[in-house]
């Protein structure tokens, strides 16, 4: 049986925190594809597994009419006041109480590799999207495929990939999206990468990130070993000495004119 990591306590704030981050590095990424797949004002978006609600305003300014539907509770409650119409609910993804061709478009961002059966969930992102409308996986890792330098950023980075194994991620679900978007029915499928970019280091952007690091983390250090390691590696970030990257792939495909 494989050892149960202890959670540590985060705040819902700090999730919100965490998935704002994570948005602002897909914002460029998100327009270029949502471009791409023609959405139109007044067409219906889906976003599978919703979290705060982070996403909504993008879509909303797109005069977009944002679903959102996500797992837990609480993360609902804080995205409800966010959609404009209030349109958040709380349910599973894979099994999602909504009729077939509802949406005009069904997205998620960074949820597949989170899923036990990612294919059942674009499967039924496709069954309540149009006929030919798109499904878009905005952003899913290749924790496999990262690249941690110097040793202190390299160790961190096997003890997180160890963590997050353990809590159910798959660390390869970047390099399979295309292969389950066509296992999933669709059609006319791309996919690509979400380019790295490295400016001028801050202590603010090293912070941003290290809460989830220190959660991931968490049980598997002590956590005064977690605060020698946060020292170092900030010292080596600001210094510019780090490379850290984790090749971040996305997919879309088009569900067939003649969908079941």
């Amino acid at each position: 049986m494989e050892p149960k990591i202890p959670k540590l306590d985060l705040s819902i704030e700090t999730w919100h925190n965490r998935y704002q981050v994570q948005a602002g590095w897909t914002q460029t990424l998100r327009n270029y594809l949502l471009s791409k797949v023609n959405c139109m004002v007044g067409e219906r978006v889906l976003d599978v597994g919703c979290g705060t609600g982070v996403l909504f305003e993008d879509f909303e300014a797109r005069g977009l009419q944002a679903w959102g539907v996500d797992w837990d509770v609480e993360r609902c409650q804080y995205a409800l006041p966010l959609n404009r119409e209030g349109l958040v609910f709380c349910g599973n993804g894979a099994e999602l109480p909504i009729e077939k061709d509802s949406f005009d478009l069904s997205v998620c961002h960074y949820v597949l590799m989170w899923q036990r059966e990612p294919l059942a969930l674009l499967q039924e992102m496709k069954r309540v999207t149009k006929p030919g409308k798109y499904v878009i996986a905005f952003a899913e890792p290749d924790y496999q495929a990262r690249i941690d330098y110097p040793e202190i950023f390299e160790r961190i980075g096997q003890v997180q990939n160890r963590s997050l194994a353990f809590q159910g991620a798959d660390l390869t679900m970047g390099r399979k999206m295309k292969k389950l978007f066509l296992e999933a029915g669709l059609q006319d499928i791309h996919g690509g990468s979400l380019a790295g970019v490295w400016g001028k280091p801050t202590a603010h952007e090293f912070e941003n990130e290290w809460d989830i690091i220190a959660y991931d983390l968490g049980g598997l250090m002590p956590v005064d070993e977690i605060l020698e390691l946060k020292q170092e590696a900030m010292q080596t970030w600001l210094e510019g000495k780090a490379t850290v990257y984790i090749p971040t792939l996305y997919a879309y495909g088009k569900v067939p004119e003649e969908s079941a």
